[in-house]
């Protein structure tokens, strides 16, 4: 019997909280807050900026109640933040922080940094605008940041934001990459919903002590770390990068099918809801929105969705995967939070890019920007547009 029977066995579906796990009403940040004490974390660094702060404030008081074995340390800004991880991550220790909108832009150089010195940390981001400014969901933040080498991923829910920063660890410290985990402002940070937390020897069972590399200080082989590179090496150490970063999609893969065995909660780098070939359209989400739009094509047998998790590297294989079952003449829709100054959204930058050279009808939509709320009526609205006609642009703005 495989872990995931048993755990079915003990718990069949409705008998409620899995085997080894206690079940919470919380906040999507204190989730956050929760998985890095699961995953044993040492150092965190912390700068407060709206509506993270009580990811790390949460981090705080279970250092000073005792329940978390780390250190804390207040920086004075978002850059020596994630340059005090980059120290910490050298010598060895298992690091943290949580950032938003302009605290993310301001490190913006520190990123480029962690990603090509293969450090292995993990950061939350609450998505948010950086100008115009506010401090409701958008996801213009963490995508400005797609070509800093991390990757990305989008959580639709507090128990995902748990689940994905505990996985994000074992991903980043097998393949040396930092790993950016993005939950919306609000509408996960600061609204409260059943999260199932794990037990801590079931965390430590698929979470492991970090292992020690080469890439560390070793004080009985000393070495320097720097980051200045001659051209002669410079296309080495981006190759290897190059190498670790195609990996990714894999073990997500994987990764997700091994914590589906332990936790009984299996995740991928995209997820398919009716999607076959009586499909005539696909919504295309990231994050929250998925859930309403989860709620609507209950009533649209017709209708199917695609949910993209890892966003960055692009799932492309994944996503080719899942739009073989559809037929060719289905109307594939993105839905993007986010607006980067360009014509398209990201998502539908990105999706077009993975479908290119596909016989495909594809198009973006540009919806819940800034923290506008999205609705099932806002979903009812983007299935009613006549994509077919010849006036449609290419690109819709829903308000």
């Amino acid at each position: 019997m495989t872990t995931t029977e048993s755990i079915l066995k003990q718990n069949p579906p409705g008998a409620g909280i899995p085997s080894r796990h206690s079940k919470k009403v919380m906040k999507g940040n204190i989730a956050a807050a929760e998985a890095v004490r699961l995953s044993r974390v040492s150092f965190v660094t912390a700068y407060p900026i709206t509506p993270q702060t009580t990811i790390i404030e949460e981090i705080a008081s279970m250092i000073a109640r005792g329940d978390f074995d780390a250190i804390s340390v207040n920086m004075e800004s978002e850059h020596s933040v994630f340059a005090a991880l980059m120290g910490a991550s050298l010598v060895g220790e298992r690091v943290f922080t949580a950032t938003s909108g302009q605290g993310l832009l301001y490190a913006h150089e520190v990123l480029h940094a962690i990603a090509h010195m293969r450090l292995p940390i993990v950061a939350c981001n609450v998505g948010r605008p950086s100008f115009p400014w506010n401090i409701w969901a958008d996801q213009s933040d963490s995508i400005s940041q797609r070509d800093t080498g991390w990757v990305q991923y989008y959580c639709e829910s507090s128990q995902e934001v748990l689940d994905t920063v505990l996985q994000s660890y074992k991903l980043s410290e097998k393949l040396g990459l930092p790993v950016m985990v993005v939950l919306d402002a609000f509408y996960l940070s600061h609204t409260s919903e059943n999260v199932y937390i794990p037990d801590q020897d079931l965390a430590d069972t698929f979470l492991p002590a970090r292992r020690i590399t080469e890439n560390q200080v070793d004080l009985n082989h000393p070495k320097a770390f720097g980051g200045l590179v001659d051209p002669s090496l410079y296309d080495t150490y981006n190759r290897q990068y190059w190498d670790a970063i195609h990996q990714v999609e894999d073990e997500t893969i994987e990764m997700g099918h091994e914590f589906g065995e332990l936790f009984g909660r299996e995740y991928g780098a995209v997820e398919a809801v009716n999607i076959h070939s009586g499909t005539k359209r696909i919504l295309v989400t990231m994050a929250t929105i998925t859930t309403t739009a989860r709620q609507v094509i209950e009533h649209h047998p017709d209708v199917g969705l695609l949910k993209i998790r890892l966003f960055k590297p692009f799932p492309k294989k994944s996503v080719l995967d899942v739009l073989e079952m559809a037929d060719e003449d289905c109307i594939i829709i993105n839905i993007d939070r986010n607006f980067l100054g360009d014509h398209e959204g990201a998502l539908m930058q990105e999706m077009k890019r993975a479908l290119y050279g596909k016989p495909v009808k594809i198009f973006g939509i540009y919806a819940g920007l800034g923290g506008r709320d999205v609705p099932p009526e806002t979903i009812e609205r983007i299935l009613k547009i006549n994509f077919e006609s010849p006036q449609t642009e290419e690109v819709h703005w829903i308000k």
